[in-house]
Order: structure tokens, then sequence, then C-alpha cells
């Protein structure tokens, strides 16, 4: 009897990973690319989805003409850096590609999680603004709450935080998120 054929594992590489090998990797798998190095993360609970969804359904409904809001767009933040944010507002996205560039992407939206808060509360927002993305939102689950930051300089400065956040760019809306969380 034959042995059962060996099935590659995608996730054995040797060396640091690039933009391609990342973008090979299967569709099915919550990870990002940092520096080389993959940082992969369990799909949210259900609390943290809806939130995320309903967020975007906000952003969406006020969104004016020139912006396209996406769920866990990919965002191309630097070379070999690929995060993949809970909602992004992206001027006039490619519908066909797999990759935004930072440079269209106007707000990404982070909703913390357990597992993931110093990642969505330190790292991420420095990749962020490194990369020139305006606005910042985070979201805490905790409440909820957001924290809104404008990009200054190189880093974030917090323009607005509560239960309920007002946004006057890229479009005016305003985010009730424990009606959001309901």
């Amino acid at each position: 009897m034959a042995a059962p054929e060996q099935v590659p594992d995608p996730f054995v590489h040797a060396g640091p990973w690039t933009e391609q090998d990342w973008l090979d990797l299967p569709t099915e798998q919550h990870v990002e690319l940092v520096d080389g190095a993959l940082v992969m993360s369990p799909r949210a609970s259900n609390p943290h989805q809806r939130l995320a969804y309903r967020t975007w359904g906000a952003l969406d409904a006020g969104a004016t003409v020139g912006w396209d809001v996406l769920g866990e767009p990919n965002v191309r933040v630097g070379i070999d850096r690929v995060l993949i944010p809970d909602v992004a507002v992206i001027a006039r996205a490619d519908m066909a590609a797999a990759m935004n560039d930072a440079a269209d992407v106007a707000l990404v939206v982070e909703v913390v999680s357990p597992g993931n808060a110093a990642y969505d509360r330190i790292l991420k927002p420095r990749l962020y603004a490194e990369a020139g993305v305006r606005w910042y939102l985070r979201i805490e689950q905790d409440g909820p709450v957001g924290h809104l930051h404008e990009l200054d300089g190189a880093s974030y400065r917090e323009v607005a935080q509560g239960p309920v956040v007002g946004l006057t760019a890229p479009f005016p809306v305003t985010l009730d998120l424990p009606h959001l969380a309901r």
C-alpha cells in the first residue's frame, strides 16, 4: 500500500517572508506581514465581528462619492508590511486588486480584542502613521469606546474619545458605538 501523498505546509518557509510569499498563502488565514515576519491572529469573536461589521455599515452609509469602505482589506504600509484593518476608508479602491496602498487609505478602524490589544494599541498605529494614513480609529469593546486619532507629523494625536465618535473627514459621520454593538 502506498503512503499518502504529503501536502506541503504553506507556512514552512526559509528566510524572511516577502509580500509575494504572503500573497501566495491560503486566503482563509488571518495573517499580516510585518518586516518579513508573519503575524497570525485567530478569527475574531462574535461581538468583535458584529461591532466591526456594523461600524463598516455606518461608515459605508455615510460615505460620499469617491470613497469606498471595505472590511478587512489588505493594506500595504511599507516594503514587506501588509496589515489587515477591521475596516478601511479608501479613495476609489480598485475592486479588482488584492492590495491597497496606504497612500489611498484615509481611515483605518481597529476593534481591539484581548488577544491583540498591544498590537492594535501600539504597533499598528505606529505602522499606519509611518505609512501616512491620516485617521486611525481604535475601538475598545469595553463600553464600547472609540479613540479617534489624526496624523500629526510622524505620529497620531487623539482628537476625540467616547462612546459616540463624530468624524468630519474623510466625510461627516457619527458612530454611536453602544448602538452599533447591540
